[in-house]
């Protein structure tokens, strides 16, 4: 599997967008990617996956998406271009003068056993964030409190600290005032007498 291979498969997997038919049609123009994409739903992403040749200058690369993105701006299009450089390393003159016009994602071709999570890093611009899961589902922390604490220290105030935690930090800052102050002051009247 390529490289342009496995950014098609993030992006439709990962990211819902839809692959475009070649060659690509802007009005009456052709224009020949390997790959072009579009997003679904509420993006407006036009992704096009370009595989340089090498690392001299590639003008007929530029000429083209230059051209591209002429064409949408003809046409009054929203779509923002995004393009993917793979398969090896771009010119630094290409790079810049692509990005003149487009987002850039110089990908090159990595390779080993983390070369699926690079793609995804550089493609991660483009793809929607995803919502972590809420913190809950990972903490018990009353469970986890009570396996720290050693068995000699259960006692009822603890027990009413950790129930009234639910409430929040005054509760329990109430409650322990409570549980200090009342020794505190037996203490204080035994002094007097």
């Amino acid at each position: 599997m390529t490289t342009s291979d496995r950014v098609v498969e993030v992006l439709v997997v990962e990211g819902g967008y839809r692959e475009l038919p070649k060659p690509l049609l802007i009005g009456r123009l052709k224009f020949d990617f390997p790959h072009a994409l579009v997003a679904s739903n509420k993006a407006n992403d036009l992704v096009i996956v370009i595989e340089p040749k090498g690392d001299a200058a590639d003008e007929a690369l530029v000429r083209k998406v230059l051209s591209l993105t002429r064409a949408l701006d003809v046409l009054h299009s929203r779509r923002s271009v995004t393009a993917v450089l793979t398969s090896g390393q771009a010119a630094p003159d290409t790079v810049q003068s692509i990005s003149r016009v487009c987002r850039v994602l110089p990908i090159g071709a990595p390779s080993g056993p983390k070369a699926m999570d690079s793609i995804r890093d550089w493609l991660s611009v483009l793809l929607p964030l995803s919502e972590p899961p809420a913190i809950e589902s990972f903490i018990n922390w009353e469970g986890d409190l009570r396996a720290l604490l050693p068995e000699k220290s259960a006692s009822s105030l603890l027990d009413e600290l950790i129930t009234i935690a639910f409430a929040g930090r005054d509760s329990v800052e109430h409650k322990l005032a409570e549980a200090i102050a009342s020794p505190v002051k037996t203490g204080l009247a035994a002094d007097e007498d």
